[in-house]
Protein backbone atom coordinates (compact mmCIF):
# COMPACT_ATOMS: atom_id res chain seq x y z
CA UNK A 1 0.00 0.00 0.00
CA UNK A 2 2.59 2.46 1.16
CA UNK A 3 4.51 2.29 -2.70
CA UNK A 4 1.08 3.52 -4.16
CA UNK A 5 1.76 7.10 -2.17
CA UNK A 6 2.56 9.51 -4.65
CA UNK A 7 3.81 12.89 -3.08
CA UNK A 8 0.82 14.48 -3.73
CA UNK A 9 -1.16 12.27 -2.21
CA UNK A 10 1.33 12.15 0.94
CA UNK A 11 1.24 16.25 1.12
CA UNK A 12 -2.40 16.22 1.01
CA UNK A 13 -2.40 13.55 3.59
CA UNK A 14 0.05 15.35 5.28
CA UNK A 15 -2.44 18.91 5.73
CA UNK A 16 -5.05 16.06 6.46
CA UNK A 17 -3.09 14.83 9.59
CA UNK A 18 -2.44 18.51 10.94
CA UNK A 19 -6.14 19.27 10.59
CA UNK A 20 -6.94 16.38 12.67
CA UNK A 21 -3.99 16.98 14.90
CA UNK A 22 -5.95 20.39 15.94
CA UNK A 23 -9.28 18.61 16.60
CA UNK A 24 -8.09 16.23 18.57
CA UNK A 25 -6.07 19.01 20.50
CA UNK A 26 -9.29 20.78 20.62
CA UNK A 27 -11.21 17.51 22.28
CA UNK A 28 -8.42 17.21 24.53
CA UNK A 29 -8.59 20.35 25.90
CA UNK A 30 -12.27 20.42 26.31
CA UNK A 31 -12.77 17.29 28.12
CA UNK A 32 -9.52 16.51 30.18
CA UNK A 33 -10.26 17.58 33.81
CA UNK A 34 -6.40 18.32 35.01
CA UNK A 35 -4.99 21.91 34.03
CA UNK A 36 -1.52 19.86 33.84
CA UNK A 37 -3.38 17.36 31.91
CA UNK A 38 -4.63 19.99 29.21
CA UNK A 39 -0.91 21.69 28.88
CA UNK A 40 0.55 18.41 28.06
CA UNK A 41 -2.20 16.77 25.41
CA UNK A 42 -2.29 20.19 23.79
CA UNK A 43 2.02 21.25 23.84
CA UNK A 44 2.23 16.87 22.45
CA UNK A 45 -0.44 17.92 20.39
CA UNK A 46 0.93 21.12 19.06
CA UNK A 47 4.47 19.41 18.86
CA UNK A 48 3.53 16.95 16.24
CA UNK A 49 1.22 19.11 14.46
CA UNK A 50 4.45 21.23 13.99
CA UNK A 51 6.40 18.17 13.02
CA UNK A 52 4.09 17.07 10.16
CA UNK A 53 3.73 20.78 8.74
CA UNK A 54 7.68 20.90 8.52
CA UNK A 55 7.99 17.82 6.51
CA UNK A 56 4.98 18.77 4.56
CA UNK A 57 7.21 21.87 3.65
CA UNK A 58 10.18 19.72 3.61
CA UNK A 59 8.11 17.78 1.14
CA UNK A 60 7.04 19.98 -1.15
CA UNK A 61 10.45 21.32 -1.52
CA UNK A 62 11.37 18.00 -2.34
CA UNK A 63 9.06 17.67 -5.17
CA UNK A 64 10.28 20.59 -6.67
CA UNK A 65 14.00 20.01 -6.64
CA UNK A 66 13.14 15.92 -7.97
CA UNK A 67 10.40 17.43 -11.04
CA UNK A 68 13.02 20.24 -12.09
CA UNK A 69 15.30 17.92 -12.19
CA UNK A 70 13.54 14.60 -14.15
CA UNK A 71 14.72 13.99 -17.49
CA UNK A 72 13.34 10.98 -17.92
CA UNK A 73 10.24 9.08 -17.46
CA UNK A 74 11.18 7.41 -14.04
CA UNK A 75 9.86 9.06 -10.97
CA UNK A 76 12.36 10.94 -8.86
CA UNK A 77 11.82 9.87 -4.97
CA UNK A 78 11.85 11.94 -1.64
CA UNK A 79 10.75 11.01 2.26
CA UNK A 80 7.92 11.78 4.41
CA UNK A 81 8.94 10.87 8.04
CA UNK A 82 10.75 8.32 6.81
CA UNK A 83 8.77 7.00 4.18
CA UNK A 84 9.95 6.99 0.57
CA UNK A 85 7.40 8.08 -1.79
CA UNK A 86 7.67 8.94 -5.52
CA UNK A 87 7.78 12.08 -7.06
CA UNK A 88 6.54 11.98 -11.04
CA UNK A 89 7.20 14.15 -13.36
CA UNK A 90 4.71 16.87 -14.59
Amino acid sequence: MLSALDADKVSTLGLLLVVGLVVIGLVVAILARAVALKVLGVVLLVGLGLLVWTKRADLHDCMHQARGAATSGTPGQCRFLGLKVDVNAP
